[in-house]
């Protein structure tokens, strides 16, 4: 499966379908919020590529189709909430996402692996990650890949309550 997902690091060119993309998986889900900026999807380069993190993109008939990416764990990191004790050599999986017409074909999977071999090959260490309890595809994909579940809150954002699950997993 995936098997025709070309993957590769993200371009500046790509902003615009990246930021389409992440809401077009979001509001699949029902989670989009109208009119929240999304700071990270606006300055992928400084936020992911030049803070020593990574953003790739899938393609299939040059078409980006999934992403996703990790950043370098900040103290300040509501992560560390529940993980107090993280090594320096940390990272954060996000914004995993996969166009609502190619889901199913394994193409989170590859972006997923593809982040973990990049992210082993600079040496970190732990990767950890927050995903809605509503996903199930998301935590079944993060659970098949040897992620455990360390922690649970419920938040409530622009008057949207939800619950969120906590995963860490040791590279």
């Amino acid at each position: 499966m995936g098997e025709n997902l070309s993957v590769r690091r993200f371009r500046p060119a790509n902003a615009s379908r990246v930021r389409t993309l992440h809401e077009a998986a979001m509001r699949d889900i029902g989670a989009y919020i109208e009119d929240v900026p999304d700071d990270d999807l606006e300055n992928v380069t400084e936020t992911f590529l030049e803070r020593d993190g990574e953003f790739l993109v899938g393609e299939v008939d040059g078409r980006i189709v999934a992403m996703g990416g990790f950043q370098l764990l900040k103290g300040d990191h509501y992560i560390t909430n529940f993980l107090p004790e993280l090594p320096e050599t940390t990272v954060v999986l996000t914004r995993m996402r996969v166009d609502p017409a190619h889901q199913r074909q394994g193409y989170g999977q590859r972006i997923y692996e593809a982040l973990e071999k990049r992210a082993r090959n600079r040496g970190y260490t732990t990767i950890v990650l927050d995903t809605m309890a509503s996903q199930a595809a998301a935590r079944g994909l993060y659970e098949t890949n040897g992620f455990e579940k360390v922690g649970r809150e419920r938040l409530e954002v622009f008057d949207d309550d939800f619950e969120m699950y906590v995963y860490r997993k040791s590279l």
